[in-house]
């Protein structure tokens, strides 16, 4: 019976447990034994929902592009379903190495799983937040920039509730710390490179 309640519902049903239960929802990502094939679709579905914000974008705002526009939207598609889940690949593997180096138990699967799965339980949060934001139209910039943080936002700590669970950490809210502050060192090195 205890294994029934923690078995994985599925993909939509999960994504809305998520939102009720966020560690519960990755409990049952990561009971579920999910396959690289299942991963990957994760991955891919959350790219696929940002691309899709992404071109909703481009039609709310259409002279953000000054040349042909579905040259645009060839080049977006290329990027968002090839580049992009080759980069989550990536930042998986270095979040499950600072993962593990702060005393985490998971393994490298189950790190990928966990920021695969905060990244498709976040990316229709983010194309929302990106939409409202561009619907204020040019003069609120101030407000279009915050509403779009909203988003980023919401995928950190959708990011900290996933990890907390999947390497075994009590407290979420210091793993969404530890994200912040790597965030908040990786803009700080940006911005000082284009100084």
């Amino acid at each position: 019976m205890a294994d029934q309640a923690l078995r994985h519902p599925g993909l939509i049903l999960g994504v809305a447990r998520f939102f009720h239960d966020p560690r519960g929802s990755m409990r049952g990502v990561l009971v579920s034994n999910p396959n690289e094939g299942r991963l990957l679709a994760y991955a891919l579905i959350a790219a696929a929902i940002l691309l899709f914000g992404r071109i909703l974008g481009l039609f709310v705002d259409p002279s953000a592009v000054t040349d042909d526009i579905g040259a645009h939207v060839t080049a977006e598609t290329v990027s968002m379903l090839f580049f992009v889940p080759i980069f989550y690949y990536g930042i998986a593997a270095l979040g499950t190495m600072l993962a593990r180096m702060f005393g985490g138990k998971g393994t490298w699967r189950d790190g990928r799983a966990a920021f695969f799965w905060a990244a498709l339980v976040s990316a229709p949060v983010v194309v929302v937040c990106a939409m409202a934001g561009s619907m204020l139209g040019p003069d609120a910039k101030p407000a279009i920039a915050v509403i779009a943080q909203l988003g980023q936002v919401f995928f950190a700590w959708a990011l900290a509730q996933c990890f907390a669970e999947a390497f075994g950490f009590d407290r979420a809210w210091l793993v969404f710390v530890v994200i912040g502050a790597i965030c908040l060192v990786i803009l700080a090195l940006l911005w000082q490179a284009k100084l």
